[in-house]
C-alpha cells in the first residue's frame, strides 16, 4: 500500500450527517468506507436505535452510488442495557430517513427474529449486529442470521471491547475470530470486523485490515482512528461554541442514574434512560439487583437546555423511600456540575450549562429485603436559546 492508496479512501470528502448520538462515532469514518468499497447489494443492521451507524451506511450507499439496498431492524423501544426511550427516536429516525434515503432503505420495526424470513440464505453482503449485548442475545442472533450472510460477507459486531454491565460480546467475538478472517477496532467501546470464509479478495480498506499486522493494515488503523479523534474535536467545539445545539445530539436528553453502596459512582454502575422534548414526560429507571443508594446521583446529558421536575421518585419494589414534589422537597438534592437551579414555585427547575450537569440525593436508607430500586421521574425539556 502506498500513500495514494489512503488518500483515495471514499471517506475523505464525508461529512456525516448524522453522529455524536451514540456509541459509533469513532468508527463512521470506517463504515462510510466499507460501503463505498465493497458495494455491498444487500446490508443489513440488527439494532438502530438513533441511527448513527445505520445512516453512515446509508449516507455512503447515496454519495457513492453503490446500488445497495439498506434494511434496519429495531423495535425502537430500549432495552434492558441501552435503557428505555420514548417515540421520538423512532420519529426521528423515520424522519431522516424519508428526508434522505427513502429510495433504497426501508425501517423494519419488529423483533430480529421476525425479520429473519425477509432475507433469503446467503443474500446479505454487509451485516451488522448491534443488538442487545448480553452473551446468550449474541449468541442467539449469530446462531439465526450468520445463515443469511454470503460466503466472502463481511459481519460487523459493535461493543466487543465491553466488558461490564452484563455485556458478552467480547465472549463470542473471541470464538467467532477463530474462524474466519477477522479485525478489531479497538478503541472505545470495540469494533469487530469478521468475513464468512470463502477465500474471495476484498477491497481496500477491508484486505489490508483483514489479512494480518503489516505496516498496511497500521496505516489505515491510523487513519481511522485521526479520523475518530477529529470527530471527537469536533463535538467538543459543538459544546464550548454552542451550535451542539443545531446538531441531532441536541433533540433528546439522555438520563443516566449512578447507584453506588460505597459512595464512588462509576460508569459501570449506572442505568440509563431518553426522552424527547417539549412535552411531559414520565420514565421510570430500574436499577440493577442489589444497587445502592449512597447516594444515588442523577446526570442529564442535555445540551443547553431547561428541565423541570415536577417528581422524584425512589421505590425499593413498590415501597416509596424518597419522594421530592414541592420545592422544599427538592431543597435536599444538591445540583452540581454544569447546571445552575433556577427559581421554581414547586418541583425543580434546572438551566443546563454544559457537559455534565448532576443532581445528587440524600444517602437512602435501602430496606434490606426488597424487589429492586427504581427511579421515576415526571419532567419537560425545552431547548434553551442562545444568550446574546
Amino acid at each position: 500500500m502506498t500513500a495514494v492508496s489512503l488518500a483515495a479512501l471514499p471517506s475523505h470528502s464525508f461529512h456525516p450527517r448524522v453522529y455524536g448520538v451514540g456509541a459509533w462515532t469513532d468508527n463512521l469514518y470506517f463504515a462510510y468506507d466499507v460501503v463505498a468499497t465493497l458495494k455491498p447489494r444487500l446490508l443489513v443492521e440488527l439494532g438502530t436505535d438513533r441511527g448513527e451507524s445505520y445512516f453512515a451506511f446509508c449516507q455512503s450507499a447515496a454519495e457513492n452510488a453503490t446500488g445497495t439496498r439498506c434494511f434496519a431492524v429495531d423495535t425502537w423501544q430500549g432495552d434492558a442495557q441501552a435503557g428505555g426511550y420514548d417515540e421520538t427516536t423512532f420519529r426521528e429516525v423515520s424522519d431522516h430517513n424519508a428526508a434522505h434515503y427513502a429510495a433504497f432503505s426501508m425501517l423494519l420495526r419488529c423483533s430480529f427474529d421476525d425479520a429473519l424470513d425477509r432475507f433469503a440464505s446467503e443474500s446479505i453482503e454487509l451485516l451488522h449486529l448491534d443488538g442487545l449485548h448480553t452473551e446468550a442475545a449474541v449468541r442467539q442472533d449469530l446462531q439465526a442470521w450468520l445463515p443469511k450472510l454470503k460466503p466472502g460477507g463481511i459481519l460487523l459486531m459493535h461493543d466487543i471491547s465491553v466488558r461490564v454491565r452484563d455485556f458478552g460480546v467480547w465472549k463470542v467475538w473471541e470464538e467467532l475470530r477463530t474462524s474466519g478472517r477477522s479485525f478489531a477496532f479497538d478503541a472505545g467501546p470495540g469494533l469487530g470486523v469478521w468475513q464468512k470464509p470463502s477465500g474471495r479478495a476484498l477491497p481496500e480498506p477491508l484486505e489490508p485490515l483483514l489479512g494480518g499486522p503489516h505496516d498496511s493494515a497500521a496505516a489505515f488503523e491510523a487513519y481511522y482512528r485521526d479520523r475518530a479523534a477529529a470527530t471527537q474535536q469536533k463535538i467538543g467545539q459543538h459544546w464550548r461554541d454552542g451550535t451542539i445545539r443545531e446538531t441531532a445530539a441536541a433533540h433528546q436528553t439522555i438520563i443516566q442514574v449512578f447507584h453506588t453502596r460505597d459512595g464512588i459512582h462509576r460508569e459501570e454502575e449506572s442505568a440509563v434512560a431518553r426522552v424527547g422534548h417539549g412535552s411531559w414526560k414520565e420514565v421510570t429507571i430500574p436499577l440493577p439487583a442489589r444497587a445502592g443508594a449512597a447516594p444515588l446521583r442523577i446526570d442529564f446529558l442535555s445540551a443547553f437546555t431547561s428541565i423541570e421536575i415536577a417528581e422524584l421518585t425512589v421505590r425499593a419494589g413498590d415501597e416509596p423511600i424518597f419522594t421530592a414534589r414541592s420545592a422544599a422537597e427538592f431543597d435536599g438534592i444538591g445540583v452540581a456540575g454544569d447546571a445552575e437551579r433556577l427559581a421554581a414555585a414547586s418541583g425543580l427547575r434546572l438551566r443546563v450549562t454544559g457537559v455534565d450537569p448532576q443532581l445528587y440525593l440524600p444517602p437512602l436508607t435501602v430496606p434490606e429485603e426488597h424487589q429492586g430500586l427504581s427511579v421515576m421521574l415526571r419532567l419537560r425539556v425545552t431547548v434553551d436559546s442562545p444568550r446574546r
